[in-house]
């Protein structure tokens, strides 16, 4: 209660001496003319406004998930450096990615207990000061084991994914709770992309000081640690866990906490509650449906995590100087261990086109999409459904999945630079995408299990990172284009399975059935009730 006595002082005196203009721009950002529902939750949006509680927990949620993914890939960027100093094999990079993601999978399963037991605010601050311990002290590392126990470690601010949707899960209506999560959701997913920009440029920062780039790369990384740290402590007196404050004093007449706790940061648009009036199915293909969502997401939100690991270091050994010798060198000590080491090949870009920086900065397109491009998936989906219903629903997620795999295998064919961004960009627009459509079908299974499913088919994404980047392992010392390939041939055969989804005693067959429009009335799904 002292820190918000101190903030209000703050803020009141602030005002008081603030030109006129800038008094009219606080009263916009610090407007509480937002409507409440019965159990004190937010009806609306104000998005200029920082009001406490409910906005101030908002952009709290969203931007702590933003800064955790900006940490959690912070190494990423400057791996090629560290490569250079600890003379790692391929390999030895490629497990530190899969122990990245494997964390994650741990943490989401106790994040949702947490988060019940002590609020959203405490686990989110928990979280990050904790992932930023491993973060900064990265720097110490000497060998590749040393640097898959970090990861692993640092891999825990995946995990503030289910803080981040419980927080908004709490403050807002169920009308609006489903944009809220996927807007903090995508807005958060942004900082896999931005730290592809911010690590390159402190980095280089710190070496026009004078600092050697052994040395810098270490101190580079304090950078996102400091920051994910204080992001953590600076929450515990500035937000809030639910519209009562204190998550002691909250009410508890809001919906089950195990859905709750389920939700995910692609999270669903769903409309509302509602009484269900579902065309019955049998349980059975309610399952199927669930599996196979659970797989095909693995096929999207997996692809994209997984290539947040790999895609700077692809493009490193993928592109070569032309006409350039490239020598494998096999390392027999490790000088500040005094180990041997037998048969380990150091990775050697010395005869790479890119360098560490511009490596980094087409990988960050890949991220940065998610501006736009996980709601451009929703937005199709919603228009086939204005015109198929749920069949179309079921034909956009068939479309974006297809177009992903066939962008894939595009993608992994092209030999040189510009024309691999550019098949990038539009990769990452269908791997979105295909999030988005998978998000708009979730509501539609189980109506009164609708957080449940969102959690599940949400660690779905996580798993097939992992199922991803182990594959990876298997070819970087081979052919390392041969993983997109793949994956774009596995993506666009999962894609087939839509074919057997069945929801509300609906598949995508149906569209092709010519229906009257009295007998479309009659199949009107319950979201629309």
């Amino acid at each position: 209660m002292n820190s918000v006595k101190t903030c209000k002082s703050i803020y009141i005196y602030t005002y008081k001496m603030a030109p006129h203009c800038c008094q009219r721009l606080m009263q916009k950002i610090h407007s509480k003319d937002i409507k409440l529902d019965e159990y004190g939750k937010a009806k609306e949006f104000c998005l200029l406004s920082i009001a406490r509680p409910h906005m101030r927990a908002f952009h709290s949620s969203w931007f702590c998930f933003f800064i955790a993914f900006t940490a959690w890939f912070g190494i990423q960027p400057l791996l090629p450096t560290i490569i250079k100093e600890l003379h790692l094999s391929r390999k030895d990079v490629a497990n530190s990615g899969i122990a990245s993601v494997a964390a994650t999978i741990i943490v989401r399963v106790s994040a949702g207990h947490l988060c019940d037991k002590f609020g959203p605010r405490r686990v989110m601050a928990t979280l990050l000061v904790i992932g930023s311990i491993p973060l900064a002290l990265s720097g110490l590392i000497t060998s590749g084991t040393g640097l898959i126990v970090v990861r692993l470690f640092i891999g825990f601010l995946g995990g503030t994914f289910v803080p981040c949707q419980f927080w908004t899960s709490i403050m807002f209506n169920y009308k609006i709770v489903g944009t809220a999560n996927a807007m903090v959701g995508g807005w958060g997913n942004l900082g896999g992309g931005f730290t592809f920009l911010l690590m390159p440029a402190v980095f280089q920062l710190i070496k026009t000081m004078g600092v050697h780039e052994f040395l810098a790369w270490k101190i580079a990384v304090v950078v996102p640690a400091v920051i994910c740290s204080a992001t953590g402590i600076s929450i515990l007196f500035t937000s809030d866990d639910c519209p009562q404050g204190e998550w002691i004093n909250r009410r508890h007449a809001h919906a089950k906490t195990e859905e709750l706790r389920a939700v995910h940061e692609e999270n669903l648009p769903m409309k509302g509650h509602h009484k269900s009036h579902l065309n019955k199915q049998p349980k059975v293909w309610t399952y199927i449906t669930i599996s196979l969502l659970i797989i095909q997401y693995g096929m999207c939100f997996g692809v994209e995590i997984a290539g947040n690991t790999i895609l700077n270091l692809y493009f490193l050994y993928k592109f070569k100087i032309e006409g350039c010798n490239e020598t494998t060198v096999t390392i027999s000590n490790n000088n500040s261990t005094g180990v041997t080491l037998i048969g380990v090949e150091e990775v050697d870009l010395s005869c790479s086109v890119l360098n560490q920086s511009t490596a980094s900065l087409i990988a960050s397109l890949f991220g940065l999409m998610n501006l736009f491009a996980r709601a451009l998936g929703g937005t199709f989906s919603d228009v086939f459904f204005k015109h198929y219903k749920i069949p179309g629903r079921l034909l956009a997620h068939q479309l974006c999945l297809a177009g992903e795999g066939i962008m894939l295998v595009i993608f992994s064919q092209m030999k040189t630079i510009p024309s691999a961004i550019f098949v990038l960009i539009i990769t990452s627009l269908f791997v979105q995408a295909s999030e988005g459509t998978t998000y708009s079908i979730v509501p539609y299974v189980h109506a009164k299990r609708i957080g449940v499913i969102a959690g599940v088919v949400g660690a779905g994404g996580n798993t097939g990172a992992l199922i991803w980047n182990t594959i990876w392992v298997q070819l970087v010392d081979v052919e390392p284009s041969w993983w997109f390939w793949i994956i774009g041939v596995i993506v666009f055969s999962g894609s087939m399975f839509t074919m057997l989804l069945r929801v509300e005693g609906m598949t995508i067959w149906h569209i092709l059935r010519k229906q009257e429009k009295g007998e479309n009335g009659e199949n009107e799904t319950a979201l629309e009730r």
